[in-house]
This record gives C-alpha cells, structure tokens and sequence, in this order.
C-alpha cells in the first residue's frame, strides 16, 4: 500500500480523530491560517523543527495522512516500519544525501500525495530556526508544485527537546502557500533557497516576548543541562546541575530560576541571560574562541569524558551494542575505552554526518558504517559533544559544515 495509495478512509478519519483529541487535551491549539485547505495534492509542506510531535501538529490541519520523509532508523522495528509504510513516511539517512529518498518523493508526488518535510532535519535545540543548505531548493525546482510553508509557534516551550516532560500551553500553526507550481519555472535555485530560509525563520523566545504565554509543567528545568554547558560566571564546563525549576553551577554556585514564560530569572549572582537561546548563543561562541586557545585542554579534558554504550549498524539494519565504555577525546581522535577492555579510536577527520538522535544519542559515519553513543546517564549533554567535535573539525581540518555532513 504504502506511498502508492493512500490509507483507507475510514481508518484515516478514525486516527486523524483521536490525533485531534489527544493534542487538544495537552495543548491549547490555534490554526492561525491554513491555506493548504485549497490546493490539491500533490503538493509539498516544509515546516520549521520545533518538537518530537511537529509531523502530528502539520496533520492536525490536513484532512488526509501526509507522507512525511523521517529518519530510516524508525524503520528497523518491524512493527513501527508496518505502520510508517501503510501512512506512507518515506524514509531518510539523517544528514546524508539518499537517492532512495528522492525516488520515494517523486513517487509521492506521481501518486497525488502530500509530501512532508521539516528542512532543518534536527529538532532546534533553543528554539531558534537552523538556515538549511541549498539542498531543499533543489527538491522544490525538481519537484514543481505548489510549496506550503508550515510555522509551529509555541511548540518549543510546550517541550523543549532537552526537557524531560511536557508542558501545557498555547501552540499556534499557521500553513501559508509560498509558492504555486507555475510561480517555481521562473525562480532560481538561489532565490528559492532565500525565500525558503526567510519563510521558515522563526524564533521561539522572539515570539514569546510578543506573546508572554505560560507554559506550566512539573520540573520545568530539569535536564536543562543537557543544553546548557557551560557557566557563563566561572566559564566551566560540565558543572552545571538542573532540580526542579532550578539550574545551579556546582563550581561557582551561580544559580537562575526557569520559568512558565520560558524565561531565566535572577536567583543569587546577577543574571547574565534571560532566555535559554542567548545563554546558548554565548557558549557557542566562547566554545570556539576557547577550542583554539593553549589552555583548551586543561579546562576541557575532564569535560568531554562519559560513560557510553557504543552501538554499530551497517546502515539497514537495527544497532547493535559493541560494548558499554568510558568516551574522552585524545589528541586528534574520539577515544572509546570498552570496560571489555578493548579501545576503539575514531580519527575526527574521518568522522561524517555527526547528529544527534533524540537527546542522548550521537550518531555519526565513519569508514562506512554508522556508529553511534548512547549516553545513558540521563543528564550527559551530547549537544555539548557535538559542538565540540565540529569545533575541532573546523580548527584542525578548517572544515565548514557542509563538509562534515
């Protein structure tokens, strides 16, 4: 069945039904505008990233299943890959470039379908549109037909992707056409890429502080260290700790308060960010002026060393654990030390296509097969991984993004 016909109707309006009611009943939810009421299919929605539940928000407007392209990974379950192929979710290797994804889009297109795509391909970390690679534009001129352009407002702070619960709240979608088929023969892949970039730009504390909406859950800081790093009081890494809605450093005791609003609040020394975006901002920045300084490693070597489990897979097929493990970077290499004893060494310059999967999962690429790290302690930050390996990447091999995916 699959992409080639659509689901069966009444099965389609019973799931779309208990969808409905199952977000109305932990959100409050708005369609601000849908103009995908009035184009027939085949036609494609792009939408920003903001939440695990982004594909249900879109279909929540859409009247029949949409054939979103997802992370191939969801498809090693043989249950779930059942249910993916009767929607018709077209499967993709996350930041790797996959002409069976291609095909499996244009055959959507060729069977009438709705396609779906979230561009940026990552769940936004702080809430702030990721610019995409000229790689979408493509598609758009390839496929040429009419372009929606799906904004989720709100649903980063019902549950931030470092957050361990939801939280319940105001989440306003609003579905515009930017495009009709016969308006893309005449724009250029470059003047594609722009407008795209510019229509799905959103900002998630940029449209708070207009908005000024609660978010109340149970713990509302808890895990924020997963995204915050680093303390912008004493500058070390790795010591911040989360309970409740308070995040405290356990060097330097600065200490600031979370709230309903997704805001920070003052609790000892004074408050150097008010939001969770520009906190980010700042230790992005002070990452990669630190990574080139002499004294990197003295402050960073006891910062990137976890407690792991690494897992292999050839591509197609489930992970497979190799062992459980202690990770640390040496020199030019990601080393991990295996408790069987064995020591697994990963050259930076040769790892590719470094994401992270969910929260706590690093994968990436290297000589073929894909790896990944499973940092099991529940508050072990891998965006703090992350950005450290392709800050290093682009100081040792002056490699940009486009050259590590």
């Amino acid at each position: 069945m699959s992409i080639e016909q659509k689901p069966n109707t009444f099965i389609t309006n019973m799931l779309l039904r208990l969808i409905r009611t199952y977000l109305k009943s932990r959100s409050e939810i708005v369609i601000e505008r849908n103009d995908a009421m009035e184009i027939e299919p085949p036609y494609i929605i792009l939408g920003n990233h903001v939440n695990n539940w982004d594909p249900f928000f879109v279909n929540y407007c859409i009247d029949e299943p949409i054939s979103f392209i997802a992370a191939d990974s969801l498809f090693y379950n043989p249950f779930l890959k059942g249910i993916l192929d009767y929607i018709g979710i077209i499967p993709k290797t996350k930041s790797k470039s996959d002409i069976s994804t291609i095909r499996g889009i244009l055959k959507a297109k060729k069977h009438r379908r709705i396609i779906g795509l979230f561009p940026e391909g990552n769940i936004t970390w702080d809430g702030c549109f990721e610019p995409i690679d000229n790689a979408t534009a493509k598609l758009i001129k390839l496929l040429n037909i009419p372009v929606v352009i799906a904004t989720i407002s709100g649903g980063h702070l019902s549950h931030p992707r470092w957050a361990k619960g939801h939280r319940k709240g105001l989440i306003s979608i609003s579905l515009v056409k930017l495009w009709d088929s016969e308006d893309l023969k005449e724009e250029s892949i470059k003047s594609i890429h722009q407008k795209l970039n510019d229509s799905l730009s959103h900002d998630e504390m940029e449209w708070q502080s207009q908005n000024m909406i609660s978010y109340r859950g149970r713990d509302l800081a808890n895990y924020l260290e997963r995204l915050l790093f680093i303390c912008p009081h004493c500058k070390e890494p790795s010591n911040l700790y989360s309970d409740d809605d308070i995040l405290h450093c356990k060097n330097c005791n600065y200490t600031v308060r979370y709230t309903a609003l997704g805001t920070l609040e003052q609790v000892n020394y004074p408050l150097y960010f008010t939001t969770t975006r520009d906190w980010n901002r700042w230790q992005l920045k002070f990452l990669k002026e630190r990574i080139s300084c002499l004294d990197f490693k003295l402050y960073w070597d006891r910062a990137l060393q976890d407690d792991v489990k690494l897992f292999i897979s050839d591509g197609a097929s489930q992970f497979k654990l190799i062992s459980i493990g202690n990770l640390m970077l040496k020199d030019k290499s990601l080393i991990f030390e295996s408790s069987r004893g064995n020591e697994y060494e990963f050259s930076l310059e040769d790892i590719r296509s470094l994401n992270i999967h969910l929260h706590n999962n690093l994968n990436f690429f290297y000589k073929d097969k894909l790896y990944r790290l499973k940092f099991y302690l529940p508050r072990t930050s891998a965006y703090k991984w992350l950005n450290a390996l392709e800050a290093l990447q682009g100081l040792y091999y002056n490699q940009t993004l486009e050259d590590v995916l």
